[in-house]
């Protein structure tokens, strides 16, 4: 039987050649303080439930723990900018879109500010609703988020279809004239 600790390194392993072969290009300081906070997250996952199953997690931790997955990608969303960073949002929507430092700006704050409304929302919930209440919002509120990044890829696409819609419209009308 293959031990816990040997998935573990294989991923690993996995991941660090993943990186080995991507596009070469400089990563900035807000996409690995991101990066290293998902990591904790993720070694506390595997500590509870793979590595120390008999060791119950606090049940308020796993409460807050939604609300510490939603504060991380604000805090360093928040941060980044200021401390000049770079917008961590463009790593995600970087490689699709070609937008001006404003509309990162903008991106990357709204992102932040979702983020950090989630994160106090689900303090709220958790202070206020029972169990099965907050079960219930957290699903809702992952769905939110979701939806919220469609309709801001919605409306880039609008307007990304537009503009080339004007532009082939304008070179069709000045090859039939």
């Amino acid at each position: 039987m293959i031990a816990h600790w040997h998935v573990t390194l294989l991923v690993a392993v996995l991941l660090f050649l993943a990186w080995l072969w991507r596009p070469q290009g400089r990563v900035s300081p807000g996409i690995w303080l991101l990066l290293a906070g998902y990591a904790v997250l993720g070694a506390w996952a595997l500590w509870y439930g793979v590595y120390h199953p008999e060791a119950k997690e606090p049940a308020r931790l796993a409460f807050i723990k939604p609300t510490v997955a939603f504060w991380l990608p604000a805090i360093v969303l928040f941060i980044s900018p200021p401390l000049g960073w770079g917008y961590p949002i463009k790593a995600i929507f970087g490689t699709y879109f070609s937008l001006s430092n404003k509309a990162w700006r903008v991106m990357n704050l709204s992102f932040a500010s979702v983020y950090a409304l989630q994160g106090g929302i689900n303090l709220l919930v958790v202070s206020e609703a029972s169990e099965g209440n907050w079960d219930g919002f957290k699903y809702s509120m992952m769905m939110n988020l979701i939806i919220l990044t469609l309709l801001r890829l919605n409306f880039v696409w609008l307007d990304i279809v537009s503009r080339v819609g004007i532009y082939f419209y304008k070179r069709i009308k000045t090859m039939l004239s």
